[in-house]
């Protein structure tokens, strides 16, 4: 098998993995249920439902705000996007050098470092990982508290030749396929919610039209303009198109990379080899993290 399980990484990897998957999860749902609650109360405030003396309508129009009020208030105190964030930033690096370490890339290479100070250095870079987080904490399971795990060792004593076939197909060919995969499915995406949000934007203008001229009497201008709204915001927490352009040059990049795995025959050659192509998945993350926060 040419590849490594993440059971199988340090247990930073693995807390801060778990981590910003609870915070992408939770700041995801929270901010659909916020726009959600925004487009309920918009569609309850169309007509007016008259039980004895109340208006349930306006009751239910009230309530959803209600509702949208303490997500929001949800999302800026406890701030779910900060742990998605930073966790995923957490991972992202310390993934990156394990992989270095795994293989002999640079500057934990075989040719720089014996196998004991590769070790240290990279333990240095984990506590240096874990400092620089603001704002949030790891908590780490049981099976997680392993840093340099026997698995790592063993890949990184294999021969050179064995060493570049598992990074070849378990992290350049990986990479580059999640990255083609990706790119694909966000720009269908991209495009899907253009197409939907132009035919609510015309649904707008001919309602506007039909009210205008008296042919209908329903205002339907608040609840097509808080649907393109909501739409709008959706589409911007998703940046579809920005992820499909940065994963669609990420997989370029790597392609290229994958031609020239062979052309390094050294460890130092590797050594610098590995570090050009992590600093190519790490360009990616850093430009969506960027664009994030």
């Amino acid at each position: 098998m040419n590849g490594i399980s993440e059971r199988d990484f340090p247990g930073l990897y693995r807390a801060a993995d778990a981590s910003s998957g609870i915070g992408q999860r939770s700041f995801l749902n929270g901010t659909r249920s916020r726009l959600g609650m925004l487009v309920l109360a918009a569609s309850f405030g169309l007509f007016s439902w008259q039980v004895d003396r109340a208006d349930v309508a306006g009751v239910v129009a009230a309530a959803a705000f209600g509702a949208a009020l303490v997500t929001e208030i949800y999302l800026l105190t406890v701030r779910p996007d900060r742990r998605w964030y930073e966790g995923r930033a957490a991972a992202e690096s310390a993934k990156t050098l394990t992989w270095r370490y795994l293989v002999g890339g640079s500057p934990l290479g075989k040719a720089e470092l014996t196998d004991r100070q590769a070790e240290s250095l990279l333990l240095e870079r984990f506590d240096e990982i874990v400092r620089d987080l603001t704002g949030i904490h790891l908590v780490p399971t049981p099976r997680d508290v392993d840093q340099v795990t026997p698995e790592m060792r063993r890949v990184r004593n294999l021969s050179l030749d064995q060493r570049r076939e598992w990074y070849r197909t378990g992290r350049i060919h990986d990479q580059r396929d999640w990255y083609a995969q990706k790119a694909l499915w966000n720009e269908r995406r991209a495009t899907r919610w253009s197409m939907g949000l132009a035919v609510l934007e015309l649904a707008g203008l001919t309602g506007g039209i039909l009210k205008a001229t008296g042919v209908v009497d329903l205002d339907l201008l608040g609840l097509t303009a808080t649907l393109v709204g909501a739409g709008a915001a959706w589409v911007q927490t998703k940046q579809h198109q920005m992820l499909a352009s940065a994963y669609a040059v990420a997989c370029h990049e790597l392609a290229s990379l994958a031609t020239r795995i062979d052309h390094a025959v050294t460890e130092e050659q590797w050594g610098h080899f590995v570090d050009q192509a992590e600093d190519a998945i790490s360009r990616e993350h850093t430009l969506w993290r960027a664009s994030r926060t």
